[in-house]
């Protein structure tokens, strides 16, 4: 009986062997990267059907890039991003990002491992739909935030000043000041005490892509 075959692209070791011993466990032959280049050879290696990528994968290239690296040279294989990251917004990309046919679910949204199988299966089937797509829940969070918005709140939640933010992006302290505030308020969060309302709203960002535990 053939075994269909996954790449599995993820820095942290623990996790990166959970999900390929999980992958075993239902049947598929499992090769595991930690990164991108590491994926690359991989893939050309053991010409996979589908392959398991995470977003944030450290310095250098991360999922998306590695997902654009696919579609140019093996459409035909699967993708299903398995991130902390709810949309791609948080890393200030685009919906479209996210290929046709491509899953897309949140680590923290998974009850078992069977929703990662039936995931992969239904994008090895080309019957990927919504329900394997995290990314568009409208309960996800951050979602009535523009990508704008997340971009400052990401820079907020970095320990930047308004005059840092306004460096980097280029524009003026005020155009800052005004997105912060709305920010702020799309958030609930009072300005009061400017101090603490940043030091909230990082938390906000930081739990909300998985790099501190919720409540």
């Amino acid at each position: 009986m053939y075994r269909r075959h996954v790449v599995v692209v993820e820095n942290e070791s623990l996790l990166r062997d959970l999900i390929a011993q999980t992958l075993e466990a239902h049947n598929f032959q499992v090769t595991t990267a930690a990164n991108v280049a590491d994926a690359k050879r991989a893939c050309s290696s053991v010409d996979p059907d589908a392959v398991v990528v995470d977003i944030e994968l450290g310095p250098g290239p991360n999922g998306f890039d590695f997902a654009d690296y696919m579609q140019r040279n093996a459409a035909d294989v699967g993708i299903v991003f398995l991130t902390n990251i709810p949309d791609p917004r948080f890393v200030g990309k685009d919906r479209k990002v996210v290929p046709n046919n491509a899953a897309y679910l949140r680590k923290s949204q998974l009850v078992n491992s069977t929703e990662l199988v039936d995931a992969l299966d239904a994008v090895l089937r080309d019957r990927a739909s919504v329900k394997y797509r995290h990314d568009l829940d409208s309960t996800r969070p951050l979602a009535s935030l523009s990508k704008k918005q997340l971009g400052v709140l990401s820079l907020v939640s970095q320990g930047l000043s308004n005059s840092q933010i306004a460096d980097m992006r280029g524009t003026t302290i005020r155009a800052v000041e005004g997105m912060v505030s709305r920010v702020f308020e799309a958030l609930a969060i009072s300005t009061s005490a400017d101090g603490n309302a940043r030091v909230e709203a990082a938390r906000t960002f930081l739990k909300a892509t998985g790099n501190i535990a919720g409540e």
